[in-house]
């Protein structure tokens, strides 16, 4: 989406040497602070995985203005997945499942800022792992156990699994993305009928 949305704003990262994520980061947190975004973005750019399943829904972005910037849709869609990850949380709990930590690898837990968003909504600790590719290093582990190397997973994982920086939840913020998320949970059952396709 940089691509098409943030040509200007990826030579000027470059120029600053820093990514375009960070530079859109930082441009939100000059106007807006840690304040969560105006816009609701419906991020199901590609269809919507879990908890839907729905390959036929569409990316929506709600709430543009004139004075909207990319740094705002930029913002919009990192907490539209956040709001995702938050009703699949809720969609497993019911199975017994509680969670009191998580763990985030790849490019997203690079992000200082979608990480502490991501601690704030779900109300949770996440920590950020060095470990680039998890589905590699988890086969890696496995391995090591059918073969001897490791005595069992924990075993694997001391040896395997760099913990870089846990974040953990605000109160504060955890309200303020609360009371939008209870608005963002209508979204997709808003916009998915107008999506159907034409006969």
């Amino acid at each position: 989406m940089t691509d098409t949305l943030a040509k200007e704003e990826k030579r000027l990262a470059k120029e600053a040497g820093c990514s375009v994520n960070e530079y859109l980061e930082q441009q939100y947190e000059a106007k807006y602070g840690e304040e969560p975004g105006q816009l609701l973005v419906l991020p199901h750019f590609a269809g919507a995985a879990t908890p839907y399943m729905d390959t036929g829904s569409r990316g929506a972005v709600l709430g543009l203005t004139t004075d909207t910037d990319v740094s705002e849709i930029y913002r919009g869609c990192m907490e539209g997945v956040v709001y995702e990850m938050a009703l699949n949380y809720r969609a497993i709990r019911p199975a017994g499942v509680h969670c009191t930590k998580l763990h985030a690898t790849g490019g997203g837990a690079r992000s200082a800022v979608w990480m502490q968003m991501k601690a704030d909504m779900l109300n949770l600790p996440m920590t950020a792992l060095k470990t680039v590719d998890a589905g590699t290093v988890g086969s890696a582990m496995l391995t090591g156990i059918a073969i001897g190397l490791f005595a069992d997973l924990k075993d694997a994982a001391d040896h395997m699994v760099e913990e870089v920086r846990t974040y953990y939840p605000r109160p504060e913020m955890h309200e303020k993305y609360n009371r939008i998320f209870r608005r963002y949970e209508q979204v997709y059952q808003a916009v998915r009928p107008l999506m159907e396709e034409q006969v």
